[in-house]
């Protein structure tokens, strides 16, 4: 069972998504950083993308919608908690 935290930081929002990239990929992830680049470096594709977002939302106690997430937005672990914090902490 995934704990639920409420990240007060775009800082926590990075770890959040840094931790749970591994239950993800089911591998091994080390040294993700919020420069991380997750297409690219890290292979995550349309499946593994809306995993994260699925544990993300658990995690996190908020609803996101993906139509509104671009590819942009999953460009590196920076980009999607800056979605994270510009659109939905706001609102919760």
């Amino acid at each position: 069972m995934t704990s639920r935290t409420e990240p007060t930081s775009r800082t926590e929002l990075i770890s959040t998504i840094c931790a749970l990239l591994p239950v993800v990929l089911k591998r091994e992830v080390s040294g993700a950083d919020a420069d991380t680049a997750l297409l690219d470096a890290l292979g995550l594709n349309s499946t593994t993308g809306l995993e994260l977002v699925l544990e993300l939302e658990e995690r996190l106690g908020l609803e996101i919608s993906v139509e509104d997430l671009g590819r942009d937005d999953f460009a590196t672990v920076g980009s999607l908690a800056a979605y994270v914090a510009d659109h939905l902490l706001a609102d919760a």
